[in-house]
């Protein structure tokens, strides 16, 4: 999966705008860190509920454990029935796939493995016709719900939420928040946004695009209003080949990493799993297809790509009052 650029929060020093409190909540969660701000009217901390709603998307989602849903699926331990979140993440994937002609592709990880991006040191690439024998397992297509379980064409077909859980579990706890009262809050998890009403200083949600050539500046800034913000990247995660940059995002369709100037995708939208997926697909298929795509399924992004040698950006009509660099 393509490597998640963590969105910068941009927060202000001041205060005075609502006597009201805000409450922070952060720490590890789901292989990467989160941060929750709440405006807390009751003085209520939803730590412990919050740690639960990750503890319920990792028994459903997550790969590293052995036990979860997903694991059992995988390994035809279990194939149904199963909970209503993987229910809801599995449908929004087959539609995000079919929206954007198989670039997400929920099925994609066995050519993840290997070309060994989920290994932490060097590796092999794979050969042509190891390739070739993995690609027949990679297709969105050949899995589908029915009856209440899970139906694959082939049995090796492995299932990977990576590119969307994290987006979907902050728009469940978003929703969380908006059932106890909450109105004013931001939640971000391994880089994914969502925002709702306005900060302590009176003032929407500012959140930063981190430049590739300098980790030190942004090169966006967006106030967000509802929304949700979420990018991928490859600038951060390559290999060479040949003299040849590979980025770790595998295009579904030839079964090998891309190779395209694209450094990273930042997209808005109403909810972060939609933001997360779109996100993903964009960096897969680079700037031409996804501006087309984009345009069809109303969705807003911001791009950075190098051409000549110098970094560029691209930014739809929802990103034309962020500031840019």
């Amino acid at each position: 999966m393509p490597f998640k650029i963590l969105l910068l929060l941009c927060l202000s020093a001041s205060f005075g705008w609502d006597s009201t409190p805000y409450r922070t909540l952060q720490g590890q969660a789901q292989g990467s860190t989160y941060r929750i701000i709440y405006e807390d009217k009751t003085s209520a901390d939803f730590s412990k509920s919050i740690d639960s709603l990750f503890q319920l998307i990792d028994a459903s989602m997550s790969l590293w454990d052995s036990n979860s849903l997903i694991s059992r699926i995988n390994a035809n331990k279990n194939l149904g029935p199963f909970d209503a979140h993987f229910e809801e993440v599995f449908i929004k994937s087959q539609q995000i796939s079919k929206n954007t002609k198989g670039y997400f592709d929920i099925t994609v990880g066995p050519l993840v493995k290997a070309w060994g991006f989920s290994k932490t040191k060097g590796f092999a690439s794979p050969t042509d016709l190891q390739i070739d024998s993995l690609r027949k397992l990679v297709n969105y297509k050949n899995v589908s719900l029915k009856d209440g379980g899970i139906t694959k064409k082939y049995p090796e077909i492995q299932l990977d939420f990576n590119a969307i859980a994290q987006g979907y579990t902050v728009d469940l706890i978003a929703e969380y928040l908006t059932k106890k009262g909450i109105s004013n809050f931001l939640i971000e998890i391994g880089g994914e946004v969502r925002a709702k009403g306005k900060n302590q200083q009176g003032e929407f949600w500012k959140v930063g695009v981190e430049n590739p050539s300098d980790e030190n500046k942004l090169q966006a800034i967006l106030a967000l209003n509802d929304k949700s913000l979420a990018t991928s990247g490859s600038y951060r995660k390559f290999f060479l080949k040949d003299g040849k940059k590979f980025s770790h995002a595998i295009d579904p369709h030839l079964g090998r990493p891309v190779s395209h100037n694209l450094l990273s995708i930042t997209v808005l939208a109403n909810d972060c799993a939609t933001a997360d997926a779109y996100a993903t697909a964009f960096l897969v298929m680079g700037l031409e297809k996804a501006k087309l795509i984009a345009q069809k399924q109303k969705i807003d992004f911001f791009a950075i790509y190098e051409e000549n040698g110098k970094i560029q950006t691209y930014s739809s009509e929802g990103f034309k009052g962020a500031k840019l660099d």
